[in-house]
Formats: C-alpha cells, structure tokens, sequence
C-alpha cells in the first residue's frame, strides 16, 4: 500500500499534523504550494474570502504524481469554515487521479465538518478516514490517541 501525505499550511499548524502523519506512515509529505497570494494580513483577507465562496488558486505541480499512490492523505487548514483555494486548485488539478483519500484538518476549533464535506463533494469520493484537530491541541494526549484512531482506520481500509 503506497500513501501521499500533501497538505496546505500557512501558519505551521496543519504542516506539523502532516509530519507526525507521515512519520506514522513512513512516508514522504509533499506540501501544497500556492502560487499568487501574498503574505500577511491582505492575503490572509483574501485567502479567507476565497475559501468562503469555493474558489480555488493556482497551486505548483506536486513533484509526487497523486495517481501512483492507492490512498492520497490530504490535509488542511480550515478558514471561514471552508476549504483554503490553494486546496480547491490542488484537489481540481488531481481529483481524477487520486484512487482513494483521507483528509485531514486543524482549526481553531469550528468548521470541520462543513469542510470535510467540501472537500468530498469537490473531490467526487468520500474519505475513507478523517481527522480532525484543534490548532491549540496539537501535542497534547488527545492528538495523539486521535492520530493512533486515524492511522488504524487508514491500515484497516487498505488490507
């Protein structure tokens, strides 16, 4: 079974949940990177506006191809409730090449369902796992029994 951990971070949070993923999993996290949108407090404005209304911003070629992995592991953060562009425009370019996903998210603490949902209407598959983590809760027991749940369910679909 052959895994893709990609994900989208702008302030460190969901990369950091994709590393402790990967590193579970034994494979390699490719992030998605945005091309476009700038830093602080305007891009931020905008990137929160975009996900509110469903766009999706140009992202850069992954240098793993989504089609040759079984199960594609695709993280987020989650803004205004809603997906980020840069994870629209990566699950528009790829939804036809990924088999099979998971997703993953952290927030402060709303969202994650509506997102999830998002993600599996805009992909056309639904998930076979999902987690989700509360930004401040990232190294805590809870995070970590929550990522041992998420990495079981992933092997069991697989076998």
């Amino acid at each position: 079974m052959t895994y893709l951990v990609t994900y989208f971070s702008r302030t460190g949070n969901t990369a950091a949940l994709a590393h402790q993923i990967a590193m579970r999993l034994g494979v390699a996290e490719e992030p998605i990177l945005e091309h476009g949108r700038g830093d602080g407090i305007w891009g931020s404005l905008t990137g929160a506006v975009g996900a509110a209304l469903g766009r999706a911003s140009p992202v850069g070629t992954p240098q793993n191809d989504p089609a040759g992995f079984d199960l594609v592991l695709i993280g987020t953060p989650v803004w205004a409730a809603a997906v980020p562009p840069a994870v629209n425009g990566w699950i528009d370019a790829h939804r036809d090449k990924c088999k099979q996903v998971a997703f993953f998210a952290t927030s402060g603490g709303v969202g994650f369902d509506r997102t999830f949902s998002r993600m599996r209407k805009r992909i056309g598959k639904a998930p076979v796992a999902h987690l989700a983590v509360n930004a401040d809760r990232l190294n805590s027991d809870e995070t970590e029994e929550a990522l041992d749940h998420f990495i079981s369910n992933l092997k069991a679909t697989q076998s």
